[in-house]
């Protein structure tokens, strides 16, 4: 600076006062701000099984026979909502809805029972209800709970769509018949199906339409919100009888009176208006279970009508009351040995172990298989892996040897962190954390589901302490109680665990290598 220069001129950035800008508090629309709350308590049961006068005599009887005796919240809630408002189907639209309420509260039932009993007074046959699931395995699972409450009580046909066991030609024959007189005759009522294997037959299937379509449902719908990965729902909403504007008028009602309400349920559900736009949802309602952030005015009351804080969407994740939540901190090299003495220590059974990769679920269950063979102080610990590489019937038939008691623990990829009902499991360890809090929220609820007590544990290592605890915050969960495990503790293990990795070593070496039937098969075409 010029000493001719008057300073005045100059303004110094160290005697500026800066005042810190205001956080800007987003507003959500009344639905996401203003929801139905639904308890999360299951132990404390108000309304037995004979207690909604809606439900048909036949499913309180079929429910009864499940050994039910009382509904869960979010099924006394639901439950008797869609049957009542499906009865203004022929002169006006149904509002639809988003259900956020944790793993294991009993929402595949909430969406069966009303379902099969608005259906149940038709006389012919017609394709009125569409279940959509992001896994084979979900699909199949809720399949057989439509089977189960349809056999010999109604006249309903419900029909799994799935690649595995059954072409689509030969599903095609099971889905539609073509009269002469009539042309395409519908065969089934409800279809339960992957995305997939949905979008092949609406291209494909000549005479498959969703025109009747009364129910459209999306569980475990946060998983189709990836507005780029999810062309297929496009394909959907311009298959339904009307997709036209969201605004309903007397314009509107007189070119189209019945418009497919829409279902979506799920654990984590997004609040994101532009991945909830594409949806085409008309005036939806929402029904949530609640976690109680810390200094946040929640509704009082279960019928909405209490002002929340806005912007504060409480009811994004959820996850179980019974639910106990621990974090172990140790460095990733003792992370195999704290896991098998918490295992041995704590008596742990009935243990689902989630890792971040099928290389590490297969390296993890040699190991733990070894340790056991090594380890003469306790009993053989049966332990197995389920993976993308282990073939369906494997998989069915491990999942059932652990419902059994007859597998202590399954290490598994994120193939069974969504959606699958496994009875009485005790305890979930997260052996990585996980990046995001929908994956947190989905793993951990594999337990403590249906009223059950779970513990849910989370190995942490120091280079990853504040990504899981950004975790944590992210899904409105306060820090952990610190599960505590010293390095005295993995002493008595440190041979077990050289002789172990010795074993595996010789057994890698000496093992021949294997050429899977698929590759054999596809160097014979090249040979060709």
């Amino acid at each position: 600076m010029d000493s001719t220069t008057p300073s005045s001129e100059f303004t110094l950035i160290d005697t500026h006062g800066f005042k810190k800008n205001k956080k800007v508090k987003r507003v959500l629309p009344d639905w996401l701000a203003k929801p139905t709350v639904v308890s999360v308590d299951l132990k404390h049961l108000e309304v037995p099984i004979d207690g909604i006068p809606e439900l048909d005599p036949a499913l309180v009887q079929k429910l009864k026979n499940k050994g039910c005796t009382h509904f869960f919240p979010v099924q006394n809630q639901l439950v008797p909502w869609i049957i009542k408002t499906q009865k203004h189907w022929d002169y006006r639209w149904l509002r639809d809805l988003c259900i956020s309420a944790p793993t294991g509260s009993g929402k595949t039932l909430s969406y069966v029972l009303p379902i099969i009993q608005t259906l149940k007074t038709f006389s012919r046959h017609q394709l009125r209800a569409l279940i959509v699931l992001p896994t084979k395995d979900l699909a199949v699972q809720v399949y057989k709970v439509f089977l189960y409450y349809i056999k010999n009580a109604f006249d309903l046909r419900v029909l799994l769509l799935e690649s595995k066991n059954m072409t689509l030609e030969k599903e095609k024959e099971r889905i539609v018949q073509y009269d002469s007189s009539i042309g395409w005759i519908d065969l089934v009522d409800i279809i339960v199906t992957t995305p997939g294997r949905l979008v092949d037959h609406l291209y494909y299937t000549e005479g498959f339409s969703l025109k009747n379509l009364r129910f459209l449902v999306l569980d475990e719908a946060d998983s189709f919100t990836n507005i780029l990965q999810n062309e297929w729902l496009h394909k959907v909403n311009d298959s339904l009888a009307y997709n036209g504007p969201t605004k309903c008028t007397l314009n509107t009602l007189n070119d189209s009176p019945q418009r497919t309400q829409r279902l979506l349920f799920s654990a984590t559900l997004t609040q994101d208006p532009e991945k909830l736009k594409f949806l085409k949802l008309f005036e939806p309602k929402l029904f949530t279970s609640i976690i109680k952030r810390k200094n946040t005015q929640l509704p009082t009351d279960t019928t909405g009508t209490d002002e929340p804080v806005r912007g504060d969407f409480v009811g994004k994740y959820t996850t179980p009351k019974e639910l106990k939540e621990y974090m172990v901190l140790c460095p990733e090299e003792n992370k195999p040995l704290t896991l098998y003495h918490l295992i041995r220590s704590k008596g742990l059974k009935r243990v689902i172990c989630f890792v971040k990769s099928k290389i590490e679920v297969h390296r993890l269950t040699r190991l733990l298989c070894k340790l056991s063979e090594f380890d003469t102080n306790n009993s053989p610990l049966r332990v197995n892996e389920i993976s993308s590489d282990v073939t369906q019937k494997a998989h069915s038939g491990y999942i059932k040897q652990f419902s059994n008691g007859k597998i202590d623990v399954l290490i598994c990829t994120d193939s069974l962190a969504r959606g699958i009902d496994i009875e009485l499991i005790s305890c979930v360890i997260l052996y990585n954390v996980p990046k995001y809090p929908k994956n947190y929220i989905h793993r951990i609820g594999r337990t403590a589901r249906a009223g059950h007590k779970g513990k849910a544990i989370t190995f942490v290592t120091p280079e990853h302490k504040e990504l899981f605890e950004n975790v944590l915050n992210s899904a409105g969960k306060t820090s952990l109680k610190n599960m505590k495990v010293d390095i005295s503790d993995l002493e008595q293990y440190e041979q077990m665990y050289i002789d172990a990795l010795k074993a595996i070593k010789t057994e890698s070496t000496q093992k021949p290598k294997t050429v899977s039937k698929r590759r054999l098969k596809k160097k014979k075409q090249l040979k060709k």
